[in-house]
């Protein structure tokens, strides 16, 4: 599980502004894709997304590979061993599968009043932490 920090805010906040490719996630944490530690990056990536997609904070969206249908496990396995079933490798299912925030998701965001793209320069938020560390989604 990852440890809360204001990149892992911003990139919550940005979830329920917009939806994002895994490859869009977390620019800086260990330098994103391109950064010095790539594997460490895909696999705080990993953990993230599927963390929150068990909490029902975020989900795939709809589209012909069907990914919306999956649950946290089968994207961890799509993250980490690729598409076979629709002839993607991993580095292509880090760029067409694309998740957005839910309703749950945006309700803990009005709660806390980090709902707007301003939230992203708000500072981070304890409270926040707390309630995902009890949804199991990150450490505190």
């Amino acid at each position: 599980m990852i440890k809360f920090n204001i990149e892992m805010q911003q990139q919550i906040i940005s979830f329920g502004l917009d939806d994002s490719s895994p490859n869009a996630m977390l620019p800086k944490i260990h330098g994103g894709q391109y950064g010095d530690t790539p594997l460490e990056w895909r696999k705080d990536v990993v953990s993230l997304a599927c963390s929150m997609l068990a909490a029902g904070l975020v989900t795939p969206l709809s589209g012909m590979e069907g990914y919306q249908a999956k649950s946290a496990e089968e994207v961890r396995g799509l993250l980490q061993e690729g598409d076979s079933e629709n002839g993607f490798d991993v580095d292509l299912v880090w760029d067409v599968m694309h998740l957005s925030g839910t309703q749950k998701l945006l309700e803990l965001l009005r709660m806390f009043e980090l709902d707007s793209w301003e939230a992203m320069h708000s500072g981070l938020s304890q409270s926040l932490g707390q309630v995902l560390a009890e949804m199991d989604v990150v450490q505190v």
